[in-house]
Formats: structure tokens, C-alpha cells, sequence
């Protein structure tokens, strides 16, 4: 299956979850946004979240800076 994560397509097993995908990705889960066709999953929800087919990923890296 076919997915994108911030715009970028990645291949991945149909039913994987949020949290695998993005560990399978090699994404940095801590102080990030993750959002699923434009809508925000809570962290609590990425275990039980499956993309579909052609499912944008958007992933938003908190940061700091003055």
C-alpha cells in the first residue's frame, strides 16, 4: 500500500498502524504533530489509527528558537 508522509510516498503493509508506520519510517515520534488527511490524531489514537491507501501524512516537528 502506498501512503505519503509529508508528501514523500512510502510503501507500507495494508492495516499498519499510525505508530508503526512511522517507526518503519525511522520517524522521531518525540515533540511531533502527526496529522492524517488534514485531520490531528492524539498520540493515544496512533496505535489504533490505520491509514488508507493514499493517506497524507503530515508530520510537525515542535521547535524553539527566539
Amino acid at each position: 500500500m502506498r501512503v505519503f508522509i509529508n508528501d514523500k510516498a512510502v510503501e507500507c503493509e495494508s492495516g499498519a498502524t499510525l505508530t508503526a508506520l512511522l517507526e518503519a519510517n525511522g520517524v522521531a515520534t518525540d515533540n511531533v504533530a502527526v496529522a492524517l488527511d488534514f485531520e490531528v490524531i492524539h498520540r493515544e489514537a496512533w496505535d489504533a489509527t490505520t491509514p488508507q491507501e493514499g493517506s497524507s501524512i503530515i508530520i510537525i516537528k515542535a521547535s524553539q528558537g527566539g
